[in-house]
């Protein structure tokens, strides 16, 4: 073959390779629209809760809120979608701060981008038929619902707090990640949950188990206080100290001097124990202690990786110090 015959060739190859476009890229759930590798998008945060500007079904804004606990896309009303799917069904819908089930309905197929970049195809969108409207409006920011799992199902997702940042790429298989301290994760019922070490006031390491979840607006939820000591009693119980899905929650809120997560140490940590009729949690096979929430990592940057089984916690100055020092717990009247 002569070189002219082989340039010819070789442009015709070229011209007839299929093109990385919108049009063409009919994945399920999330995914690149591009052969991009990694994308990070600015995001919004409001008492650190990560509002993400989307699009759905191409034709209306929303702001929602990323939260790991949430298993579906949620809306908070009807009005948000352009057009209910013809075939809906009800379902029964729990989470932080309800009290009874609430009712939702279930609309099919739809599409909900978060740039030009990423996008969802043929999810479903939960909508509630009540729910809190203290979630409804953050810091002038209108909030029209949730959404979670099939983000991080599919893609490694790195949390810049301090900037602001979400970055998602492609996932590869990985235990270790450079200035950041590798926790081991585990996925139950589409939930992360991760072990925590808390100094109690027996001056002794306990371990719990607490889910992730990073559309709390707190940094540790106790469901319990003996999980800190069964020899402290407790009073006040009135305060409101958090906002649910459905509700606001009551309780009370106290102070652990020292909390870890593998060598990564968080001093002086606000601590949530909640009223038992103000916070209801689903029955789990495997024990469940309580949550944190996104603010304690306020001024950290994390990376969430379902598929490697890990969450990666940048690491600060404290992170190889042992505290000795017993757990404070101070009533907070606040």
């Amino acid at each position: 073959m002569n070189l002219k015959r082989f340039i010819w060739l070789a442009l015709i190859l070229i011209l007839i390779q299929p093109k990385h476009t919108k049009a063409n890229r009919n994945h399920l759930g999330f995914g690149f629209d591009s052969p991009k590798k990694s994308v990070t998008i600015p995001f919004k945060s409001y008492n650190n809760l990560i509002i993400i500007e989307s699009v759905i079904d191409d034709k209306i804004k929303l702001n929602l809120i990323l939260d790991t606990g949430m298993r579906s896309l949620v809306l908070f009303n009807k009005s948000y979608i352009p057009k209910m799917s013809p075939r809906t069904f009800d379902v029964k819908f729990t989470g932080t701060g309800i009290q009874e089930p609430i009712s939702a309905r279930v609309s099919i197929n739809h599409n909900l981008r978060l740039c030009e970049d990423v996008v969802a195809n043929q999810i479903n969108a939960v909508i509630l038929k009540r729910s809190n409207y203290n979630l409804h409006q953050l810091k002038g920011i209108k909030i029209h619902g949730a959404f979670g799992y099939q983000l991080f199902a599919r893609f490694q997702v790195k949390i810049d707090y301090k900037n602001q940042l979400l970055t998602l790429t492609e996932p590869v298989k990985m235990k270790n990640i450079k200035g950041f301290e590798s926790v081991p994760m585990s996925i139950y019922d589409t939930k992360p949950f991760i072990e925590t070490q808390i100094l109690s006031k027996e001056k002794e390491w306990k371990k719990l188990n607490l889910l992730l979840d990073i559309g709390a607006n707190h940094k540790i939820l106790l469901l319990d206080e003996s999980s800190i000591s069964n020899s402290v009693k407790w009073a006040n119980y009135n305060q409101r100290i958090a906002e649910g899905l459905s509700g606001s929650i009551y309780g009370i809120k106290l102070f652990a001097n020292e909390i870890r997560l593998g060598s990564v140490a968080f001093k002086k940590t606000e601590v949530l124990i909640p009223t038992e009729n103000t916070y209801r949690h689903e029955a789990m096979e495997i024990e469940k202690h309580g949550s944190i929430g996104g603010k304690l990592f306020e001024e950290s940057t994390i990376v969430i990786d379902y598929i490697s089984g890990f969450v990666f916690i940048e690491k600060h100055e404290d992170s190889s110090k042992i505290s000795n020092h017993p757990l404070a717990i101070i009533n907070n009247p606040l």
